[in-house]
């Protein structure tokens, strides 16, 4: 027989195209909480839900009840499940007005309790209340003044029938958020113009086509249908790393969304607009050649012309120091910079801009260091910089001075505006994509000089485009290459230079005592054999990954099972649950790797910071800044790889994962004593995946699993071969203008 209840959505568990499962509390007919009731796991089709289920929300469940009893990290977890065959919405969440009062700031000091406070108790009646600034209602649920607050806000931020517009038709609260953030009180009279525009707001084709056709009635041959086709088409390639595109591959994308007979109109429309520009048998969109034309324009301007910092006979000299210094600093009798390193600095010293490209371990640094010293000799404000955390800080580690993310820079110091005489340098810039360029270039000034320093061979940008790769090729940039191999010699640097030229080693041994090595085995046996090796040596090993989440040998699979053999028995780090009121395992034990995955700069760590658990607290104790703020509680205490040990608060475990295997990406830009490579059929795999992971070694790389898949990968070309980009070609059209 089947249940009906009432029940409000606490938590949503999963989420799929087909399903949505949620944990729900049961309610009588006045809204309150069934005493003794158990707790529910709900299955909810979209087919039912088709607005999408959201935390806070009614809903009355009709379907058969089965207590269920099941084990999660050692803890017991009995609760009812029902697959609903029935379900209706009674009251909306009301997520989209607790997060508009809760992160605008047009209303200071309502946070998420408050705000989700005043839902609770008001309910509908909330968007009432502040419609007509009624000071009674709302001041008694949070106070007089926090009413007053309220009431300004709304008035100049607020629109009661947008938000329940959003709430209707199912519109996430990330689209809301920024819908309102853009256009505030305009926002449904905007949407309502034009209802593509919600494509720029990160909506589908099919979900904004559906709700213009079915909530707005436009035809299907409404001209702004058809151009937003096009541009659909244009940023789904944008998304996928080009910034321009051939010609049937757009037709063919726009006979999938209105059909044969509308594209040749749509293609018309939109270039009729300036939606897309057409050259040759290529298309781009308006957005990415404005960014690829700003890129060369500021690039061209540094290209033209010639400034010498120090004379010749100056930087000859200052050579003769330098080398001398480092000499001394590394114990040696001599030191000397090979002829590219010393063709770098003298480049550095003419050109306005340099690009300093090299496979992995020629010195890149080395050269770096160099030059900044020369830089700080000639009187140059120099700003150093890598795309990661974890590379900035190696660079300043190899260089002996301050080296900050790009993001960094352009959050803290452009916006103060750079001194004429700066120099910029910028590190590891194969995973440089466009966007960011674009946005780097913008806030310098045209008299700051540029260093550009990265291997093409490495992985490209996560982004669109190919800033790098598309200046090494382009005609009059000042480049030199550094080819002589300091950092590893021997079987590791002749593997990896010859994966970077796209050829398979001829033999590989397959012993695991050998400096490079591949151990061919099946691939369901990949995973323990990759274990036995960590074994081994789990102090100085690092495995490294191409895929986090899926895969046989994925970081998340080979985490899972190094923490089963390798700390079983460890200690656990527990936190506590508030509203389970009970405390839960983190997923981490005592002892074990793990990887910050978010720069947490007030606690001194980096996207790509790996560490050591060293202890666990129990009870947590509070922890306090200097100056006697608290600072949250220390739950337990991590040895990063700086040396540092530092607490582990809830913000820092939020971070925080295992890290006995981490991705190649994230390994870009390190350097291990060992490394082990799980080679398999991932769809990512190619020869720079490869090259980069190989070069992450400083002494030994076991590979291991497919080696066919390996040959083919590198002897393949690139995948970054197969992107769209225009910046070439227009480097090279304003070089012949």
């Amino acid at each position: 027989m089947n249940d009906s209840l009432i029940m409000r959505v606490q938590r949503v568990r999963h989420r799929t195209v087909g399903a949505t499962i949620f944990s729900g509390r049961a309610l009588d007919s006045k809204g309150k909480p069934v005493p003794n009731a158990p707790n529910y796991g709900v299955t909810l089709q979209t087919r039912i839900a088709a607005g999408g289920v959201q935390q806070g929300q009614w809903w009355c469940i009709v379907g058969k009840s089965v207590p269920v009893e099941y084990e999660v990290d050692g803890y017991i977890v009995r609760e009812h499940r029902i697959f609903a065959i029935d379900a209706e919405l009674l009251r909306p969440s009301g997520e989209h007005i607790v997060q508009l009062l809760s992160t605008n700031p047009a209303f200071p000091g309502i946070g998420e309790v408050k705000a989700r406070r005043l839902w609770e108790q008001l309910g509908e009646s909330l968007y009432c209340s502040l419609d007509q600034s009624d000071i009674d209602t709302l001041g008694g649920v949070v106070g007089e003044d926090l009413a007053r607050a309220l009431i300004t806000g709304w008035s100049q931020f607020g629109n009661a029938d947008t938000l329940r517009w959003f709430q209707r038709i199912g519109l996430n609260l990330r689209m809301s958020r920024k819908l309102l953030d853009v256009y505030g009180s305009e926002a449904f009279n905007t949407i309502q113009s034009d209802p593509y525009r919600m494509l720029a707001f990160g909506m589908s084709w099919s979900a904004a086509d559906t709700l213009a056709i079915q909530h707005f009635g436009l035809l299907d041959d409404d001209e702004r249908r058809l151009i937003a086709a096009v541009e659909s088409v244009m940023y789904e390639a944008f998304d996928a790393g080009h910034t321009c595109c051939e010609r049937q591959t757009v037709e063919v994308a726009l006979q999938r969304l209105v059909g044969k007979a509308l594209t040749v109109k749509a293609i018309s429309l939109a270039q009729d607009h300036g939606c897309v520009h057409i050259f040759g048998d290529r298309f781009q969109a308006l957005g990415p050649m404005l960014i690829e034309q700003s890129v060369t324009n500021s690039i061209q301007t540094r290209i033209g012309r010639e400034e010498q910092i120090l004379d010749e006979q100056a930087v000859n000299a200052f050579l003769a120091r330098f080398e001398h210094k480092e000499a001394a600093s590394l114990g040696l009798t001599s030191f000397a910079l090979n002829e590219a390193q010393r063709e770098a600095v003298f480049a550095v010293n003419r050109h306005p801009l340099v690009i300093i490209t090299g496979g992995a371990g020629v010195g890149k640094t080395t050269v770096l260091k160099s030059i900044e010293t020369m830089l700080d000799q000639g009187g140059k404000h120099i700003y150093a910089m890598a795309l990661s955390g974890r590379a900035a800080k190696r660079l300043a580690e190899a260089t002996g001075r301050s080296a900050m993310t790009i993001a960094g820079f352009l959050r803290n110091v452009a916006p103060k505006g750079l001194p004429a005489d700066s120099v910029l340098i910028v590190d590891e810039t194969s995973m440089l994509d466009i966007l960011l360029a674009y946005k780097l270039l913008k806030a310098i000034p045209e008299s700051c000089r540029l260093i550009l320093t990265g291997d093409p061979a490495q992985l490209p940008p996560v982004g669109p485009g190919l800033t790098l790769h598309a200046l090494v090729s382009s005609p009059g940039v000042p480049m030199v290459e550094l080819t002589e191999t300091k950092r590893f010699s021997g079987a590791i640097a002749a593997g990896a230079q010859a994966v970077r030229e796209g050829k398979w080693p001829l033999s590989l041994p397959e012993s695991s005592t050998e400096a490079l090595a591949f151990l061919p085995c099946a691939l369901d046996d990949i995973a323990d054999t990759v274990l036995r090796l960590y074994q081994a040596d789990p102090d100085n090993t690092q495995v490294l990954t191409f895929t986090r989440e899926s895969g046989v040998a994925s970081s998340k699979v080979l985490n899972a099972l190094c923490q089963r053999s390798l700390a079983e028995q460890a200690t656990r780090l527990l936190v506590w649950n508030d509203e389970h009121e009970r405390y839960e395992y983190s997923g981490l034990r005592l002892g074990e790797p793990v990887i910050c995955c978010r720069n947490l700069y007030d606690s001194g760590l980096q996207n790509g910071s790996l560490g050591r658990i060293e202890s666990i607290v129990d009870p947590p104790q509070p922890i306090y800044g200097p100056r006697g703020e608290p600072k949250g509680q220390a739950l337990a205490w991590v040895i990063w790889d700086d040396g540092e040990r530092r607490p582990v608060t809830e913000e820092v475990l939020d971070a925080m994962e295992l890290a006995y295997a981490v991705t190649v990406h994230k390994a870009q830009g390190s350097q291990f004593p060992r490394i082990i490579v799980p080679v398999y059929g991932a769809k990512n795999v190619d020869r720079t995946m490869l090259y980069t992971a190989i070069t992450r070694a400083q002494g030994q790389v076991i590979l291991v699993g497919d080696e066919e898949v390996a040959r083919r990968a590198v002897e393949a070309p690139p995948h970054v071969s197969r992107r769209q980009v225009a910046l070439a070609v227009m480097m090279e059209a304003a070089q012949c203008s």
